[in-house]
């Protein structure tokens, strides 16, 4: 089994349970263990989109340059609105927000680095999973009602969000995931691709 060390940078406490949660899943079908790195925003530090904006750049080089360089980057920030274009230009524009920050390392790091922009939050992701619901049916609700009827609070506390982004995880039906977001079809087919290429 191949084993891949991978750095992940997130707006929240929910990014920091779902994703890690998915990789377990989509590794399994690769023959792959994906090991997260401490390299990551500090937790007293969690701050949204400015926050990783601001340390995007620096997270990126310590974890390519350190004594045991990631195999893989991800990063992402919320796109904090809806997004019904077939094109995704919102999602790309913010997308390319993030490689502007990261500047050279993209272009030189470019295939081990993935950018995933939720629309409009990784929480959408998750209720997604929770309600069961079609295909791109969540994005038009607001995002304080989302977080109601995915933490039971718009203004839940870390420990609530750590607990429920978790349970969903390692309960999501990511394949019904890809049919049900735009956003998170995007992230999984570049995590597809990369552990393609990496199995080669």
């Amino acid at each position: 089994m191949k084993k891949l060390l991978y750095t992940l940078v997130g707006e929240g406490f929910a990014e920091y349970e779902f994703i890690p949660a998915y990789f377990d899943w989509i590794a399994k079908q690769h023959n792959a263990d994906l090991i997260r790195t401490r390299i990551q925003i500090a937790v007293s530090k969690q701050g949204g989109v400015s926050r990783v904006l601001d340390e995007i750049k620096s997270l990126c080089e310590q974890s390519f340059v350190s004594d045991k360089p990631v195999h893989l980057f991800v990063a992402g920030i919320d796109l904090d609105r809806p997004d019904h274009t077939d094109e995704q230009t919102h999602l790309e524009n913010r997308k390319h927000e993030l490689i502007r920050c990261l500047g050279r390392l993209h272009q030189t790091f470019e295939d081990k680095i993935i950018l995933f922009v939720p629309i409009q939050a990784l929480d959408y992701w998750i209720h997604y999973q929770q309600a069961k619901s079609t295909a791109n049916s969540l994005e038009s609700k607001g995002k304080d009602e989302l977080k109601r009827l995915v933490y039971g609070n718009k203004d839940a506390g870390r420990e609530v969000v750590k607990h429920i982004a978790r349970t969903v995880g390692k309960n999501a039906n990511f394949d019904q995931l890809v049919t049900q977001s735009h956003s998170f079809k995007h992230f999984h087919d570049q995590v597809t691709a990369f552990l393609k290429n990496t199995s080669q």
